[in-house]
Parts: structure tokens; sequence; C-alpha cells
């Protein structure tokens, strides 16, 4: 059985399509979701609401306060352990979230090297903050050029990791990878849901203006009152750190809101480009299919009787 995955950019129903295949099969959601582990961050991260929580078991969902980090091994690694859970219970694993690297790291496996070294990050990030990220990027191009090449010269965190790993193991990182690859104890479907570009970039404008309509600057009030704010990884989430500049500088809120929709526009085109990228997916033309139609493509490829 290969276990399926539901993603695609934002604001393509992936969430509406799973809750609805729930009234049909016996399944538990596991979400792929960046920032959907952090708790007290729902609207902006738009979060399943309580009741469709209750609908069908959810999994990785609030799991985490937002001073934490999480990354795609730590992913990884829940996810195949919640996969043996759902299965040994009869159930089907239903894999949804468009985190492009989680889903990645899911299905072709994850890089089990050493682990963080907090001396050497703090030598790191110091002189990237003395002679900027660019540098760091040409001392990782004369130890590594291959892996330099897929990395862009402002991106501090794999930049420090590929240089982390080489003073700890005295070999490239491209190396590494090889070396100390897990592969993944299961097999899977990716159905990647996507639909026409001005229609998608139409829903996530009224997204946004939803969101602010709901609360979303009183729950962001509400992080920063609990002691959380934009100097924790959570705070990359589109919007938080936009609105918590907002409620501290002031400003016009309709330029806030535009800003964030102009940013969340780019991040669903950066999301269509990375899934492009991945190999042997299943795009589903969710303006041109219904339920049903996305459900029998479902069905057909599992083999679900």
């Amino acid at each position: 059985m290969r276990i399926p995955v539901i993603t695609g950019p934002t604001a393509t129903g992936k969430t509406d399509f799973v809750l609805k295949l729930a009234e049909y099969f016996d399944i538990e959601i596991i979400s792929a979701d960046a920032y959907q582990v952090f708790k007290y961050m729902n609207i902006g991260t738009a979060k399943p609401t309580k009741n469709e929580l209750d609908k069908v078991k959810h999994h990785l969902i609030d799991i985490l306060t937002p001073d934490n980090n999480y990354s795609a091994g730590d992913f990884f690694n829940h996810a195949e352990s919640l996969i043996k859970d759902i299965l040994n219970k009869g159930k089907m694993p239903v894999i949804v979230g468009g985190t492009g690297l989680y889903v990645e790291s899911l299905t072709k496996g994850i890089f089990k090297g050493p682990s963080r070294n907090e001396e050497i990050r703090k030598e790191l990030n110091e002189i990237a903050c003395e002679k900027g990220i660019p540098f760091l990027h040409k001392e990782l191009k004369k130890v590594d050029p291959l892996y330099a090449s897929k990395v862009s010269e402002n991106d501090l965190v794999r930049i420090i990791r590929a240089l982390e790993v080489y003073r700890i193991l005295n070999i490239p990182f491209t190396e590494a990878h090889k070396l100390f690859h897990k592969r993944p104890e299961f097999k899977y479907n990716v159905y990647v849901f996507y639909r026409n570009r001005n229609k998608l970039y139409s829903l996530i404008n009224e997204r946004v203006d939803k969101m602010f309509d709901v609360g979303w600057i009183d729950e962001v009030k509400n992080l920063n009152q609990l002691g959380y704010d934009s100097k924790y990884s959570s705070f990359k989430a589109i919007g938080y750190t936009e609105i918590e500049n907002f409620l501290k500088n002031g400003g016009d809120i309709d330029d806030i809101k535009n800003d964030i929709k102009k940013k969340t526009r780019r991040f669903a085109k950066r999301q269509f480009t990375w899934f492009k990228h991945m190999d042997k997916t299943i795009w589903i033309d969710v303006d041109r299919l219904d339920f049903k139609d996305i459900m029998k493509k479902l069905i057909t490829s599992f083999e679900i009787t």
C-alpha cells in the first residue's frame, strides 16, 4: 500500500477535500505544515478549526509552543512513527500540507548526520554578522562547490548547516549526505492540488482579509503578551512579523494587508515551483475535477476497497 500525500500551494482546497474524504474512509490526518505545529498560531497558519479537528483525528498540530524549533527531520521521524501507529489500528494515514520540504523529505528520506554543534553555529553566525552571509557562501563554495551551487548566497540556515557538518566530519556536505542518508520506510503517492493562478491569487486575497476579520491582529497581540515574538523561527510564518511591527510602530493597516497578500501570493508561486520539480507527482486540477473525480484517482491508485 502506498500512503497518500495531499499537497500543493496554499488555498487549493487540500483541507476541505480530506475532511470530506473522512466521510467515506476511516482515515487519520498527519499535517505536513511547518507552522501548524505551534500552539496559539491558529488564524495566520490557516489551522483547521476545532469543529474540523473534531471530525477526524489530526496529528502534528499544536504540539509545540512557538519558542521551539521544528525541522524536516523532526517531521520525518514523527510522521513515520505515526504512520505505523495508524496502520496498526487498521486505519489509513493521509499526509496533508503544503510544506514542500516536509513532503520531499518524507518521500525521499533525510540526512542523518551529526547533530547540531552550538559552538560552531555561534562562530559561523558571528562571521555572518561581521562579514555578511555571502562571505560564508564563498567559504562553502571552497569546500563543497556542488552544494554551494544549489544554495542561495543568502540562505544562512543551509549554509551554516553545510559548514557545520564539514567542520565536524571534515568531508563536504554533499558527500556526507550520501553516507548518512536514511531512506523512507514507506512508499507514497504524492497528489499536488493546483488551480488557475488568477483564481488562486483571488482566493489568497480573500483569505487574508478573512484572517484579519476574525482576529489575526489580536492573535499576534496575544502571542507577544505570552512572550513569543519575531526572535523565534515560528514567526517566519507569513504575516506574524508584519503584524507585530504594526502593533509596535503603527501604520496603515491596508498597507499591511496588501503586503501580506503579496508575500502569500509569492509563497504560493514558490510552492508551485517546488512541487513542479519533484519526481513522480500526480497533479490534480481542482478547478476541473470535483470531489468524486479526485477520490476515484485515490481509490484507483491505492487499490482501496
